[in-house]
C-alpha cells in the first residue's frame, strides 16, 4: 500500500535530531505533528527552524504518561484523520555512574524517558495502524543498547530494551501491513556534543540529518521488506 503526504507524529520532535527529522518529512510533503514537555522547546524549535515552524503542529505530551499518550494519540487522528509513520524520539542520558551508586530515581528516570515511552506509544499507536494496514514506526535506540558498559549501566538496559522490544512489536504486526524497526545511535555531531568533548573528532561524528535520511527510507515503501531491525547509525564514530 502506498500512502502520499502521510500523517507523522515525532516525539521530541523539538530537539535537535527531532528537528532534522521534523525537517526532512516535512520536505517529503508529509504532515507533521511533534510532541513537547516545556514551553521554552516550542520557542528554541522556532528561534532555530523559523521556516519550519508555521508547518509543524505542537502537541503537549508528557509520553512517560499513559492516560496523556492516549489523549494526544486521539488528538492527533481526530485533527489529521490517521496517523501514518511514528517516531520515537523522546529520550536522555545519565552516565558516569557506577551502578553500586546509582540512585533509584535516575535508574526509574532512564527506563521511564527512554523505554515506557516506546513502549506507550506504540502500545498506543499500532491499534490505530492495524486497523488501516498501514503504519511506520521508528525507535531509537543506540551503540550502548549493545552491551552494557561500566557507569552506563541504566542507559543501557533502556536502550536495549527499546531494541527487544521493538523485535518483539515486529513481530506481532508482521501481517498487518506494519513495519516496525529501530536505528542505533552513537555520539552525533550536536552543539551539546562538540561543548562537552571539545577535544574530539568532531569530523568523525553523525549529522542529526544524515540520521534523519535513514529514518525517512526505513518508513518509506521501498524499506517495507524490513522489519523488526535495528540499524546501525553511528558512522565512524
Amino acid at each position: 500500500m502506498t500512502k502520499q503526504n502521510r500523517n507523522v507524529l515525532i516525539t521530541g520532535g523539538t530537539g535537535i535530531l527531532g528537528s532534522a527529522v521534523t525537517k526532512a518529512y516535512l520536505a517529503q510533503g508529509d504532515n507533521v505533528a511533534v510532541t513537547y514537555l516545556f514551553e521554552n522547546e516550542v520557542e528554541n524549535f522556532k528561534k532555530f527552524n523559523p521556516d519550519l515552524f508555521d508547518d509543524v503542529t505542537f502537541l503537549f505530551a508528557n509520553v512517560t504518561e499513559e492516560t496523556e499518550v492516549q489523549k494526544t494519540i486521539e488528538e492527533f487522528v481526530s485533527q489529521f484523520g490517521s496517523l501514518d509513520v511514528l517516531v520515537n524520539i523522546v529520550g536522555g542520558f545519565v552516565g558516569g555512574i557506577p551502578t553500586a551508586e546509582l540512585e533509584e530515581d535516575r535508574w526509574d528516570f532512564m527506563m521511564n524517558l527512554n523505554l515506557k515511552s516506546v513502549f506507550l506509544c506504540c502500545k498506543t499507536v499500532i491499534p490505530h495502524m492495524t486497523a488501516q494496514s498501514y503504519g511506520k514506526i521508528i525507535n531509537v535506540s543506540a551503540r550502548a543498547g549493545l552491551k552494557g558498559e561500566a557507569g552506563l549501566s541504566a542507559y543501557c538496559v533502556s536502550k536495549g530494551g527499546v531494541r527487544t522490544l521493538t523485535e518483539s512489536l515486529a513481530a506481532e504486526v508482521m501481517d498487518s501491513g506494519v513495519n516496525v524497526n529501530a536505528i542505533m545511535p552513537s555520539i552525533m555531531d550536536t552543539p551539546t556534543n562538540r561543548e562537552s568533548m571539545p577535544d574530539e573528532d568532531h569530523d568523525r561524528w553523525v549529522a542529526p540529518a544524515d540520521v534523519a535520511k535513514v529514518i525517512c527510507f526505513l518508513t518509506s515503501d521501498d524499506a517495507t521488506i524490513i522489519n523488526g531491525a535495528a540499524i546501525p547509525v553511528y558512522g565512524r564514530a
